[in-house]
């Protein structure tokens, strides 16, 4: 063994020893232990650090992207773990643990920036940088953080180098999660769920270790690969540890099993008035080949059109007073959605939605409540409530979510019908963020002690049960400025419909016609490019392909882009989970659960005020 893992494994050794009669304390020392570890790495592997160091590599395209990729995904995976501990700690300490975890993640984070910019970067490329990070270097060497088989490589080098530390590191890591998954299974009243997710995450730590010896084999010390070495063999290589560490260009999907990512058309059509929008949406429907679809994915199940459960995702659960539409997907394109579905054979159509925070402040939010309270009701679909029939699910990626709604899960064929709505931190909520709530209820995933990001959380869901057709409704009562996804008090009709097979793709040029120059400026667009691979081929506008006039983003002013920038940290620490951040609900149709007090009322009035959305109370 090398020094880096003698080391390790001598500090396993100690803990195991010091805590003989404590599982519980040594558990928790080694939860610590590792979340220092994954932030570190979770911040060295970071994709802009590895991006720019790629680019200087003489390396042909395809093969810097196939090393990308599997690095971002390395990358993300520690980020995953990150989280999770940290999630975890939070859950089952007290204040002083609390305390300690998020040190530890501090501590993790400053010393993954510091490796990083040694090992990436030259003196005449960041001076600064790499002055201050040999500071926090020597100042981790001070105080016994940086062991001393690591220091050696903290030096700039041939990424082959950076390869071979990171195979001992992988392996650190692996020999911790190791330990952590004995001690779970010696304790068999501990969460059935914790130790699911410790076996995956040693599972990913012995993957991590495989990339890294395939780079580290492939690339020689002038950062080329080695005589005899491909894309395609590399390629090879990287599948047989798993297909999600390639490029979508190199992965064997279809569209048919899994179209996010394959890029392709886009159509986009602009009408003129009120009175021809289910006209116009019908044709969209036509031209964008919805029919041809659903006969594809017919034959890819080999099951007729007629036996095909289809399942549509609108967005009307954070409609909160019918004087303000504009949060809702139109219930007369939805209505017309599912005549021309059942018009093309498809005899089963559900509508679905899914619960959201406002139901722990106000009575009657179920899906059928609030559906009924704006006239959203067919004979051309049934409606389904998420939250009534979540089912188990064991995830292959991901970490933290468990269950999904069964009419999801069970649907042939899957459409994800979005609003669209400003968003301070996505910009613009589209297609890809419009499933969540079809698992496990999203705001699971945004306070503190989280223990997945919103984003993984949705991108599990788009994994395993994808949409197979993606809509936009960007005509009537659009809301945009800092909050829109919430309300406006006075929404503008671009007239504008999106449609395509490839809800990335449809999500992409939607945003561009917003102004956003690259999608990975939304958290949510850059977990799908992540998850995804990109895309396979370019992407075709068919119709219109202009700015959507006159729309106002979250960052359309400096007074917005400040409180857009300070919206995340607020509302995960500062929104009283939540109550602080509501509109002027209804409270005759939704009657709050608790009287609401003199402070919080004004204090939601002033956040309204604050964010620009109507009072209607």
């Amino acid at each position: 063994m090398s020094d880096v893992i003698d080391e390790f494994t001598s500090e396993l050794t100690r803990l195991q020893r010091k805590y003989a009669d404590q599982p519980d304390r040594e558990i928790i020392r080694l939860f610590l232990l590792a979340l220092e570890r994954e932030e570190l790495v979770a911040i060295a592997y970071r994709e802009s650090m590895i991006h720019w160091r790629l680019q200087a590599m003489p390396l042909d395209e395809e093969v810097r992207e196939m090393i990308r990729h599997a690095l971002v995904w390395i990358w993300k995976n520690e980020e995953m773990h990150a989280i999770y501990i940290r999630g975890a700690l939070l859950k089952l300490g007290n204040p002083g643990l609390r305390l300690h975890a998020l040190l530890q993640q501090v501590s993790g984070g400053l010393a993954g920036w510091a490796g990083s910019a040694l090992q990436h970067s030259r003196w005449g490329q960041a001076p600064l940088s790499r002055s201050l990070a040999m500071a926090i270097a020597a100042v981790g060497t001070l105080l016994g953080k940086v062991p001393k088989s690591a220091r050696q490589h903290l030096q700039f080098g041939p990424l082959r180098h950076f390869c071979q530390f990171n195979i001992e590191a992988e392996r650190t890591a692996w020999l911790c999660w190791d330990r952590l998954a004995t001690l779970l299974e010696q304790t068999p009243d501990r969460d059935p769920e914790l130790r699911r997710e410790v076996a995956e995450v040693k599972a990913d730590e012995a993957r991590h270790e495989q990339i890294f010896t395939i780079l580290a084999a492939v690339l020689d010390d002038r950062d080329r690969l080695v005589e005899g070495e491909t894309a395609t063999s590399l390629a090879e290589k990287i599948r047989a540890v798993g297909e999600f560490y390639l490029p979508r260009a190199w992965r064997h999907v279809s569209g048919a099993e899994n179209p996010l990512g394959s890029g392709g058309r886009v159509w986009s059509i602009c009408g003129h008035s009120d009175g021809d929008k289910c006209k116009r949406f019908r044709r969209l429907l036509d031209e964008a080949g919805l029919h041809e679809q659903i006969g594809t994915r017919s034959q890819f199940l080999d099951k007729p059109v007629e036996a095909l459960k289809v399942a549509i995702k609108p967005t009307f659960m954070l409609g909160y007073h019918h004087r303000d539409r504009s949060p809702l997907t139109d219930p007369a394109l939805l209505e017309e959605l599912a005549r021309y579905l059942q018009g093309q054979g498809c005899a089963d159509v559900a509508v679905i939605e899914g619960q959201n925070v406002y139901d722990r402040f106000y009575q009657h939010r179920t899906v059928h409540d609030v559906a009924a309270y704006f006239n959203i009701r067919s004979p051309h679909f049934r409606m389904v409530d998420a939250a009534t029939e979540q089912v188990p699910h064991d995830y292959a990626r991901g970490m933290a979510q468990y269950t999904i709604a069964r009419t999801w899960k069970e649907a042939d064929f899957r459409i994800s019908f979005s609003k669209l709505r400003s968003h301070p931190i996505e910009l613009a909520l589209l297609t890809i963020g419009n499933v969540e709530w079809v698992g496990a209820r999203c705001d699971e995933f945004i306070f503190i002690e989280r223990q997945a990001n919103r984003a993984t959380a949705v991108m599990m869901l788009l994994d395993e049960f994808p949409p197979h057709f993606a809509l936009i409704d960007a005509y009537d009562q659009t809301p945009d400025g800092l909050v829109g996804v919430m309300g406006s008090a006075h929404p503008p009709s671009p007239r504008r419909l999106y449609a395509g097979v490839d809800g990335l793709a449809v999500d992409t040029v939607a945003a561009r016609h917003l102004g956003m120059k690259d999608p990975r400026d939304s958290s949510l667009l850059q977990a799908a490019c992540h998850w995804f691979g990109g895309w396979s081929g370019p992407i075709e506008v068919v119709g219109t392909d202009e700015p959507i006039a006159d729309w106002r983003g979250p960052y359309h002013n400096e007074i917005s882009a400040i409180l857009s920038a300070l919206a995340y940290p607020m509302y995960v620490m500062g929104s009283g989970r939540g109550s602080l951040f509501v509109p002027a609900m209804d409270e005759t149709a939704f009657p709050p659960i608790a009287r609401e007090g003199r402070w919080l009322r004004l204090g939601r009035r002033g956040i309204r005020a604050l964010l620009g959305l109507p009072q209607l109370d």
